[in-house]
């Protein structure tokens, strides 16, 4: 009777430290919908004054997402490039009402549709719980 209290205490103690664990990881602030279509989350932790590519910049630190900015222009992300004639390139749509425009485009995420940003990531200030996505459109 010992043995199996002391098994079933085990077999808890572990399910405790898994939960836990579980618990405890960080929320996926990049989501790869497939290669042409990023989501970058900001969560509720400080971004005050912190444009898009700040944000951005912390999240390829962590090594969360490549990217490359030329002229003010995102020229790539996770190794996708813009072609050098502009017929592709990547688009930023955000669920921030206050810095999205839908009559500039729309895209669709988990059922509901967000606006292009008025802004580029350079200048484009973050808010917490937002999501800012990135799609590969072509134009050709």
């Amino acid at each position: 009777m010992k043995n199996k209290m002391k098994k079933a205490l085990s077999v808890l103690l572990v399910l405790v430290i898994l939960a836990g664990l579980s618990a405890c990881q960080e929320e996926k602030l990049v989501i790869k919908d497939s290669d042409t279509y990023i989501v970058v989350k900001t969560t509720g932790q400080e971004t005050a004054d912190m444009t898009l590519m700040d944000y951005m910049t912390k999240l390829k630190e962590k090594g969360d997402l490549e990217f490359t900015i030329s002229d003010g222009m995102i020229t790539s992300i996770n190794g996708i490039d813009n072609p050098t004639d502009y017929s592709s390139c990547w688009m930023l749509y955000t669920s921030d009402a206050d810095n999205a425009n839908a009559s500039w485009g729309t895209v669709e995420y988990e059922g509901k549709e967000y606006g292009s940003a008025i802004s580029g990531a350079e200048v484009l200030k973050v808010k917490p719980d937002q999501l800012y996505i990135w799609v590969f459109k072509s134009f050709s």
